[in-house]
């Protein structure tokens, strides 16, 4: 069986709330989709996001791993980019624990093993 990708870009998300956001990657990580976005989740969403799976947990959804690569933003200097409508550096790869076997990460590369 194949793996599905799904690529967000920033515009995709942006101007939605953290509640929005942790909704489509739920959506999507139900239907065995590994999410890639281009932009990094808070660790504020992604304490949402761990929290929400844990109670939609169930025999056909196990969960999800999580792992984020970059600024989140907190910054002044970031804050400022954001507010002007420019993006931060950043992603962040989303996949139910039944499809990614591993994800190790390092200041600057994610490496990820999936599969059925």
């Amino acid at each position: 069986m194949a793996i599905q990708f799904e690529f967000i870009s920033s515009d995709a998300i942006t101007g939605k709330s953290s509640e929005e956001r942790i909704s489509l990657i739920m959506k999507s990580v139900r239907k065995d989709k590994i999410l890639v976005l281009e932009e990094p989740l808070t660790p504020a969403e992604e304490k949402l996001l761990i929290m929400k799976t844990m109670t939609a947990i169930t025999r056909e959804f196990p969960g999800i791993e999580v792992c984020s690569l970059g600024q989140t933003g907190s910054d002044l200097r970031s804050r400022v980019i954001k507010l002007l409508g420019g993006k931060t550096s950043g992603l962040t790869v989303v996949g139910p624990s039944n499809l990614v076997h591993q994800i190790k990460r390092d200041p600057h590369k994610l490496r990820f093993m999936a599969g059925k």
